[in-house]
Formats: structure tokens, sequence, C-alpha cells
């Protein structure tokens, strides 16, 4: 009698046990519409940034370091003076050849003058008489000799080629630089080429001026866009081609031998498109979960095409505009029912 007076307990977590005819509560599950679209076909690579104008700097003569303008990191113009030895000797040269030239110069002019009457400068007087003068008075002489003195004070002077940054620079004030070693490196570190690698498979799909993304492996969130500049026509023995593009250092955090990840963008259209969590495995085959009759999930056997980091795309087993169930579809079963919401973006 207690027992039938027992109220019935409620069934509030699926099957009650022994109870075979009792249903299971419905599965929560969100997913999206598959859509019919351009495929953003995502190559990914591993890089590391040369730089496209770079100099090793070294004195072409010895002798002890007088003053070093600039420091490792700085930035440097063209044509300014990078450092210098102890050129007293050579200035000094350098103004006696100053001196003889222009009294070379004078003893020219007065053969000039006394050439030919109102003759006063080298324009007035034949080519001719001109080259006699000058070995007359002794002026080519004394240029070539000016010139010499020249060259001896400058290679005493290490000048910029171009802007830039010093890099791996190492000899201090009063000493004499190694020899065999250059003095410092001047990069210009206003662009950068990266250097990369992309399987021949892939690099039908490059072309010259195609535009890159590049992301430094210790910057968050940073990302420069780039051009491809080369691809070079040969696959090494690893089945690779190795491609070259050209980025712009714009906040100058860029730096040379930088390792990068380069992301290459392309579209493929007419793809049927589905995120990546819409697809598992299930006996090693691929299976997307749809929604059918707006209450079960149907199982569908599906073959993927094209991969991306966020989506496939689907070449067979799927129609455009099935829903497919992206979150609570790892335990499904066919013909399931589920409690099914639009995934929120």
């Amino acid at each position: 009698m207690l027992a039938s007076c027992k109220s019935k307990e409620d069934n509030i977590y699926g099957n009650k046990l022994g109870d075979i005819d009792a249903s299971s509560d419905p599965i929560k599950v969100e997913g999206v519409v598959s859509v019919t679209g351009d495929f953003p076909l995502e190559l990914v690579s591993n890089g590391k940034l040369l730089a496209q104008n770079k100099a090793s700097l070294s004195f072409q003569t010895s002798g002890i370091i007088k003053n070093i303008y600039y420091k490792n990191g700085e930035a440097v113009s063209k044509g300014k003076l990078i450092a210098e030895m102890d050129n007293s000797m050579e200035k000094l040269e350098l103004e006696q050849a100053e001196l003889r030239l222009e009294r070379a110069r004078i003893d020219r002019l007065g053969l000039i003058v006394g050439h030919r009457v109102g003759a006063r400068t080298e324009e007035d007087i034949s080519e001719e008489a001109l080259k006699r003068f000058n070995m007359q008075s002794g002026y080519s002489e004394a240029m070539l000799a000016m010139e010499q003195a020249r060259l001896r004070y400058n290679y005493t002077r290490l000048i910029a080629p171009f802007t830039g940054r010093i890099a791996s620079l190492e000899t201090k004030p009063n000493n004499t630089p190694e020899p065999g070693k250059p003095f410092c490196l001047l990069i210009d570190d206003s662009k950068f080429e990266v250097k990369f690698p992309v399987m021949e498979s892939e690099v039908s799909r490059l072309i010259r001026g195609q535009e890159i993304t590049l992301k430094p492996f210790f910057l968050d969130s940073v990302y420069y866009r780039g051009t491809i500049t080369e691809i070079n026509p040969l696959i090494d023995e690893n089945g690779m081609v190795q491609v070259l593009a050209l980025v712009r250092n714009t906040d100058r955090k860029l730096v040379e031998g930088m390792n990068v990840k380069v992301f290459i963008r392309d579209k493929v259209p007419g793809c049927l498109i589905v995120p990546k969590e819409a697809v598992v495995l299930r006996n090693n085959r691929q299976v997307i979960f749809s929604l059918f009759n707006d209450t079960l999930a149907k199982w569908n056997y599906v073959t993927t095409g094209l991969e991306n980091s966020t989506s496939y795309s689907i070449v067979d087993g799927l129609n455009p505009g099935d829903t497919v169930i992206t979150v609570g579809n790892l335990n499904l079963a066919h013909e399931a029912r589920i409690d099914f919401s639009f995934k929120e973006n």
C-alpha cells in the first residue's frame, strides 16, 4: 500500500534506469548555415628578414682609430662621417699638395698670358697649347699628387654610403681595427626582404606583385604588408621553392635576421564553405551533422577540399544552405534529438 501511494519521480536527466520507453532530453547544439562563395585560401610559411641594402664598412688603410661618431643601433644619413683614424700626417700632405697645385696653376697662367695677346684663361688658347703648358708648369703632375693626397686622407675616414643604421661595431677609439674584419655594418632598415619557402604544389598560385602579410614571432598582433618580388624557378631536394618579398619597416621594429611567419591569401570562387568545427571524424571518415526537421541531427559523410585556419570547402556530401552543427557535435548520433540555436558571431 505504501508503494502504491508513493508519488511518481520526475524524469529530469533523460532515460530513467530500466525504463526502455523513456526518451532522452534534447542535446543543446549550435550551428551556422553553409554558404557558397569565394574560399579564402591561406598559405602559411616561416621566413627570415634580410636587409635589401646592407654594407660591410672597413677602412682602406691601417692605423689607430681617433674618433667614432656613432654607436650600434644609431641611424646615420648618407655622406655622414662614421669614424676616422689619426690622420694628422695625411692632412699635412693634402695641404702641401694643394699649395703645389696652386703654385703650378700660377705658373701655367703666366705661360697662357705670354702665349697670345689678350689670353687670360685656359679657354683662350688651343687644346694643344694647354696640354703643353700643363706639362711645362708642372700643373699635371701637381694635380695627380693632389688627388693621391686626397685619396690617402679619405682612406682614414669612414663615410656612410647610404642612409641606414649602424650594427656590429666593436672597435673602440685609440685601438687598431682587427685585420680582415669589417669595422661595422650599415643596414638600411627602412625596408627588408623576407625569404621563405613554399611547396612546389602551391607555387603555381603565386605571382610577382602578389600581396603577403607577415608577423614577427615575438610581436603579438603586429602585422606588416609586403609584395612578392622574386620566385626562384628551382625546386630544391625537399620539394620547396624559395620566394622573396619586400616589406617596409614602417615603425622600425623589424630588424635584420628576424624570424617571421608569412601569410599569403588567395580566393577560390564557387566553393561550399563550412567552419572547421563542423567537421568531426567517425571511423576515420569526415562527418558533418546537419539540422533535420528542426529537431534532429543528420549524419553526413563529406569530402573536404581546400582548407585554411578557420574553414573547409566541401566537395561532396553537403548542399548549399544546409544548416551545420558546430558546437555540441562531438558526441552526436544520427537522428539524435537536439535543441538547436544559431551560433553568435
